[in-house]
């Protein structure tokens, strides 16, 4: 089941199933609701707020016309929520200037879907230095995600770019002193934004159980008993008194997933 906040200014969150059932639970009122289904389901999606709307994109689309690979569920007052489908082949990372969705890949170069007028156009034949969701941070007027080599926090000025000229990372920092514990594998990783220059970097990891406790499947691929937990740390980014950024470290906590068997490669 995905989870996503839906409006800037409000306590909601949107959940969907592998069915699209789709609800909205509000944190003020403790209330629940049934809201309108996306148009198909959607496999490893991205989800990114604009204002008060919610868009949805599909990491891998289809290659059919109407495979409702993006779309939008649309505010218009307390009880008039509509899915409106905006398919298109490209993906979103993250949002720039309040209304425009940034989408880029690599060799692709980089779009912009503005949500006001629903018109498409590129930013720049360069793509993002990210890999996945790009967070904004008003109070630093920064972005910050993971560079797309290493997965390493890192922080750039999009608002600087042009057609022209690619962004440039303004700082890159690794917020779990290296090097990692032997046989640490980060699988995914995350970022939340908590506001006044603080984040949470969340990190899944896999950790091979015992390195001769490895066993041959049916298939004939080779599978290693490895244990999965969350590394959750709390960094803070402040600039200096001429302007430069540092990055301080607070707490990590670690916490088990538990155990199963991944395939050796």
């Amino acid at each position: 089941m995905d989870f996503a906040s839906i409006g800037s200014s409000s306590n909601g969150i949107i959940s969907m199933d592998p069915d699209v059932n789709t609800f909205l639970y509000d944190g003020a009122s403790h209330g629940l609701r049934v809201m309108p289904a996306p148009h198909a389901p959607k496999h490893a999606s991205v989800s990114l707020t604009v204002g008060e709307d919610l868009y949805i994109l599909e990491r891998n689309p289809g290659t059919e016309e109407e495979d409702h690979s993006f779309e939008a569920l649309i505010h218009r007052g307390p009880s008039d929520e509509i899915v409106t489908d905006i398919s298109d082949e490209k993906y979103a990372y993250t949002v720039v200037s309040d209304s425009q969705i940034w989408i880029s890949t690599k060799g692709g170069g980089t779009f912009s879907f503005d949500t006001t007028s629903g018109v498409w156009s590129e930013a720049g034949d360069w793509a993002l230095p990210f890999y996945g969701r790009i967070e904004y941070a008003p109070e630093l007027a920064l972005w910050f995600g993971f560079t797309s080599e290493g997965r390493q926090l890192a922080t750039c000025d999009l608002g600087a770019a042009s057609p022209t000229s690619s962004p440039v990372l303004q700082e890159v920092w690794d917020e779990l002193a290296p090097p990692l514990p032997p046989r640490w594998v980060p699988v995914m990783s995350f970022l939340l934004t908590l506001g006044a220059g603080k984040f949470c970097v969340g990190r899944m990891v896999d950790m091979a159980v015992a390195q001769e406790g490895w066993c041959r499947g049916k298939s004939g691929n080779d599978y290693l008993d490895v244990e999965t937990f969350a590394v959750l740390t709390g960094v803070e980014v402040v600039r200096g008194s001429r302007g430069a950024l540092r990055m301080i470290r607070h707490k990590s906590r670690r916490y088990s997933v538990g155990c199963s068997m991944a395939r050796l490669r």
